[in-house]
């Protein structure tokens, strides 16, 4: 039996779309809750109001993030006793991964999920 990837992957709650609305956010405020958007600013988000269709609550539905790593032959041979973590790290970026993070920030910035589901689901263990 051969490893060839490994995936992660997390629920998210989804925008009620019969109360969504949108409003500003600067990017900064995003930045200082640990949320990079790649841009700087304002910019428009979404979030539900709450309506009888939610029960008040904004999220009607969820959807999935993940986060998939490929294990390729470069990986194979980091992934020895002893081996460097940021390297592997590093190396993984190279190859194009993308973190549940980033995927749920994608979904975001799409107006499918909300800032404070991003930070609730992809939370940052400080290691």
């Amino acid at each position: 039996m051969t490893l060839i990837g490994i995936l992660s992957q997390r629920l998210v709650r989804v925008i009620c779309t019969y109360c969504k609305e949108s409003f500003e956010i600067d990017t900064t405020d995003l930045r200082d809750m640990g949320l990079e958007v790649g841009v700087n600013g304002r910019i428009t988000l979404h979030r539900g109001r709450g309506c009888n269709k939610c029960r008040g609550t904004g999220y009607l539905g969820r959807n999935a993030i993940f986060e998939v790593l490929p294990y390729s032959e470069s990986i194979k041979k980091m992934t020895t006793p002893g081996a460097d973590l940021e390297a592997i790290r590093a190396r993984v970026r190279e190859e194009g991964m993308i973190t549940l993070r980033e995927n749920a920030i994608k979904k975001m910035l799409e107006g499918q999920t909300t800032y404070s589901e991003v930070l609730m689901v992809t939370w940052v263990q400080n290691v």
